[in-house]
């Protein structure tokens, strides 16, 4: 049974990871660490087994009860809770996106990768069977070469939320809705299709003041285009993923959500197919995956380079909204 140590474990991690857990029989979360009293409390109400950490260094210190760090904090505390976990010299999920500004992106991949240590970055939405089908539809060529593909994750932002403080703040949720509904959609398109040469995006205000809380955006590739739609004042109703063939249109409604997918539908000229799924938590699936892996098992989630793709994106994006060109995406090797 590997041990999860969780850092900032009383904000979504608390709402979602750690019940995740409790049934698990490949993890369990053993450690919390938090600043919120009222938080930590509630951590341990789901499990008394629990130890609860209320400083950085108090984790520290129960080091010996997890073997796995689990980074539930906000972007903006990524490069000093990925540091800690270098550190410990401890395998580290972290939330996603890696980071919310551009100046630590760097320096943090550089730690990651100079440390050789087991990291992945939490995008739940790639744990199912339907993400791994539609991938090897598209990489073996069933249906010929993709001709374009949508993908979109809105929702209605609660501005009244805790975490809407820093949601809503450029220097430490981002500058657009991208980086936080938006980046799961991106991670997808990443895992489908790889890494677009440049991308076009446009953004606009619709209840925040501070950052584009609606984002449209168009990945380029060289033989077809992704446009890639996240708002955090939009209904989550069109949440899906559609991917137009030269024959047939493959369609995961609701794929972007917090629930696996229950049905993937093909429909073209030949008729019509329906591939479906059983009910999944991809919660706990995002973490059994990366233990799993620690014992040699293939793992789909997000890599360190996968990460660092996303995030370029991200900036990217953030480019072209400020000035209204394309802009190319920077990939290095990692």
């Amino acid at each position: 049974m590997w041990r999860i140590g969780v850092l900032s474990g009383t904000g979504t991690a608390r709402k979602r990871t750690i019940p995740a857990l409790l049934d698990s029989h490949v993890c369990r979360v053993t450690v919390v660490h938090g600043r919120s009293q009222d938080g930590l409390r509630r951590a341990a109400d789901m499990d008394p087994g629990i130890r609860l950490a209320a400083s950085e260094q108090e984790f520290a210190e129960l080091r010996e009860h997890y073997d796995v760090v689990f980074i539930g904090s906000p972007p903006f505390l990524h490069p000093a809770h990925i540091e800690l976990a270098v550190q410990l010299g401890m395998p580290a999920i972290c939330e996603k996106p890696l980071v919310a500004r551009r100046e630590p992106l760097e320096p943090v991949l550089a730690e990651i990768a100079g440390s050789g240590l087991p990291f992945m970055l939490a995008h739940h939405v790639r744990h199912q069977a339907a993400v791994a089908d539609i991938a090897e539809i598209i990489a073996s060529r069933r249906f010929g070469e993709p001709v374009a593909a949508s993908l979109q994750w809105c929702f209605m932002m609660n501005h009244d939320a805790p975490s809407a403080r820093w949601k809503l703040d450029p220097r430490l949720g981002g500058s657009n809705a991208m980086f936080d509904c938006g980046v799961h959609a991106i991670d997808i398109a990443v895992r489908l299709f790889g890494v677009p040469t440049d991308v076009t995006a446009t953004g606009q205000h619709r209840r925040s003041v501070d950052t584009h809380d609606a984002v449209a955006a168009v990945l380029q590739y060289p033989k077809f285009a992704v446009t890639v739609t996240a708002s955090q004042s939009g209904s989550p109703a069109g949440n899906d993923l559609k991917i137009t063939f030269p024959d047939c249109v493959l369609r995961a409604n609701a794929i972007f959500s917090e629930k696996a997918v229950r049905s993937v539908e093909i429909v073209g000229s030949f008729g019509s197919e329906e591939l479906t799924y059983e009910t999944a938590n991809l919660y706990r699936a995002e973490v059994e995956d990366f233990c799993r892996s620690l014992e040699g098992s293939v793992n789909p989630g997000a890599t360190v380079a996968d990460a660092a793709a996303c995030s370029r994106i991200l900036f990217a994006m953030e480019d072209s909204i400020r000035t209204g060109r394309l802009t190319q995406v920077y990939v290095d090797k990692f």
